[in-house]
């Protein structure tokens, strides 16, 4: 395992813009906010919706604020909100009517930062638990149960389908299935007893301390809205399911979403869906459970300095690490720029193109220490444009054919100008279906469909640089025509490439699966590069891509991807990866429940704890009483007040 950290210090500050850009590039939207001459006032501190709401009184709630610019909408006004700084604990729903107008409704932050809508109250009362006085209850009145499960996805285990959430003095704990499990930095939710446990860090004083339990999910929904503008709002702790946002914006067009945060929420932060001409420009999503920003079948979209990091948290408690999950997440876009897009430190993609692209222009992205790709283009007919962009340290432990710029049976995919670099397994990867059998997509606007393999790539002026275990070009299953249909159509030239520590640092599948060859080799081979070369970037190519994490933290994946499957009598062993980020560099502990509920099984761990980071393996040692059956277990790891779990299936055939 390789685990590349650098310096430096991650920014989330936000920058306000009073109107709209009038400069219009394609697909972008344009809100005339000019037109708005009603201003309406919210204020959560001192503001009563029995108040007129105007600048000196108030309305209380963005509900009000924004149900009146609805209904000035209708009656031909257009209306700018204007939110004071508070925490609003509501969420906001705003459906199109046939009395809407094509008159604008602004809804902004006055000033800059401190206006946060937020799923989550705050609660009082707690008690210490008879027998542990570290461990705090509280009554839970609700019965939430779990989320349902996706079409199609990985097996997702119950803590996947939760969606309960607590913060201690702003700190996320995490949660836990059962109270054996419960230790520091944890919380319980037992729906069957009514009873909330929470396991703080220690020295915690319960009593001056904020706990903050999310109850809300939908935060801000809008259906069929035109001409909407949303500013300089934090969107945090919504508990919406998985696969869900926070923030959804369904239908309608002319939407720009500006300078607004989306953290910490159990799935999405936004999305858009089927939406078209819409700006999304200066925003964050930090945190979040599943992903940061997700756009769903939308057009005429226009992408600028956004930023998604850290997302996957809840995703990679059951294993799962890829699934419409990471910083941005993009399925169905057609007639799309992108341009100055970050995503940092996310446990999955960075940016994952996934079905029917179409039409996409994207430029001078970053993309660095994510879990898995950094970018993706998957199953799109294309055209798809990457220039510009910076692309490395990428798939630190390779948890699948992972790297820096990963190809799934995509056609007219260009790569310009671009630095791919320091990723495991490969610079720039390819996979398929093994042997090269084509995939049908089907265009959501014309019907037409697509028999699609990785066809038609163009490489220009880029430079790839790998290091040990490395490869530069790794396609290893797309065989026989596959391989033929995509050499012929290959178009590579005026690239730099390097490695000096792997001699053939080239995979093809031909004429056998994994075949590696050389330099020499791909220039015969390929007929491409001609104008290239094979040395050292006279620069090193990763400092655009060196972010310190905002905090010190640590990963603790699972290489197995969710579940190991044994016959009984056989043992099941577990491989964990611990991965430290933002300078983490503290003894971490390991602990397991679960396995006394499974007869005739042990368990131990390859070792007890590890400093900085390194590789643990559990196993559970089944008998031949052990009964055939899926098991649930639960492993954690611990530094002082940070607790990291995964919960995992034994199979037992």
């Amino acid at each position: 395992m390789k685990c590349k950290l650098c310096v430096g210090l991650l920014s989330c500050a936000l920058v306000f813009t009073a109107t709209a850009f009038t400069g219009i590039a394609h697909g972008q939207a344009n809100v005339n906010e000019g037109l708005e001459t009603a201003f309406v006032y919210v204020d959560g501190n001192v503001g009563s919706d029995s108040n007129p709401g105007t600048q000196a009184l108030p309305f209380k709630t963005v509900g009000k604020g924004a149900s009146v610019a609805m209904s000035n909408n209708q009656n031909g006004i257009g209306t700018r909100v204007t939110i004071n700084p508070a925490i609003y604990r509501e969420a906001i729903t705003l459906n199109h009517s046939s009395s809407n107008t094509s008159l604008p409704i602004t809804i902004e932050a006055a000033g800059t930062g401190g206006v946060q809508i937020s799923g989550a109250d705050v609660w009082t009362g707690w008690q210490p638990l008879s027998g542990n006085a570290n461990i705090y209850t509280h009554a839970w009145p609700y019965a939430w149960g779990l989320c349902p499960t996706t079409a199609g996805s990985p097996f997702e285990q119950d803590i996947v389908l939760r969606r309960e959430m607590i913060f201690v003095n702003g700190t996320m704990l995490t949660q836990v299935l059962s109270l054996p499990a419960l230790i520091e930095g944890t919380f319980l939710v037992d729906e069957s007893s009514g009873t909330a446990y929470i396991f703080p860090p220690l020295g915690t004083n319960i009593g001056s301390a904020t706990v903050e339990v999310s109850t809300r999910n939908n935060l801000f929904e809008t259906y069929g809205l035109t001409n909407f503008v949303v500013r300089g709002i934090t969107f945090e702790k919504g508990n919406d399911c998985r696969n869900n946002d926070t923030v959804t914006f369904n239908g309608g067009n002319n939407i720009i979403i500006d300078n607004d945060a989306f953290n910490w929420n159990n799935s999405g932060g936004i999305g858009i869906n089927g939406v078209t001409f819409f700006t999304i420009r200066d925003n964050i999503a930090l945190h979040n459970g599943q992903r940061g920003f997700k756009s769903y079948q939308s057009k005429d979209g226009f992408w600028t300095g956004d930023e998604g990091d850290y997302g996957n948290w809840r995703g990679s408690q059951g294993g799962i690490y890829a699934w419409s999950a990471g910083g941005f997440y993009f399925f169905g876009q057609h007639d799309n720029t992108v341009s100055n897009l970050k995503m940092y430190y996310n446990m999955a993609h960075g940016v994952h193109w996934d079905t029917d692209n179409a039409n996409v222009t994207a430029t001078s992205l970053i993309a660095a220490y994510n879990l898995q790709d950094g970018l993706v283009v998957e199953k799109s007919e294309g055209p798809v444009s990457i220039a510009d962009s910076k692309v490395c340290f990428n798939a630190p432990i390779s948890l699948y054919y992972n790297g820096g710029i990963l190809l799934r049976v995509s056609t007219y995919v260009t790569l310009t100008g671009n630095s791919i670099a320091s990723n495991d397994i490969g610079q720039i990867t390819m996979v398929g279906i093994q042997g090269g059998v084509p995939i049908e997509v089907t265009n959501y606007e014309t019907g037409q469909q697509y028999n699609l393999l990785t066809q038609n790539l163009t490489m220009e002026s880029n430079v790839i640089a790998g290091g040990a275990n490395e490869q530069l070009f790794d396609d290893f299953d797309q065989a026989g025509t596959a391989w033929t249909d995509f050499q012929t159509t290959l178009t590579s030239d005026h690239n730099k490439w390097w490695n000096a520590s792997v001699a053939q640092p080239f995979t093809e599948p031909v004429p056998n699966y994994f075949t590696l060859i050389d330099w020499s080799q791909w220039l015969s081979q390929t007929g491409q590069d001609v104008h290239s070369v094979f040395e050292a970037p006279t620069t090193d190519p990763t400092i655009p891509c060196q972010k310190q994490a905002d905090a010190p933290d640590f990963w603790f994946i699972n290489y197995n991807l969710g579940s190991v499957t044994v016959t009984a009598g056989t043992p099941a062993v577990y491989t964990m990866f611990l991965i430290p980020i933002g300078g983490f560099n503290g003894t971490t502990y390991f602990t397991s429940s679960g396995i006394t509920s499974i007869p005739g099984t042990t368990r131990s761990w390859s070792q007890s704890s590890l400093t900085g980071s390194g590789t643990v393996t559990f196993t559970i040692n089944t008998s031949t009483k052990t009964p055939a059956g899926t098991y649930p277990i639960t492993v954690a790891a611990r530094s002082g007040s940070m607790t990291r779990t995964g919960t995992f299936s034994l199979i037992v055939q």
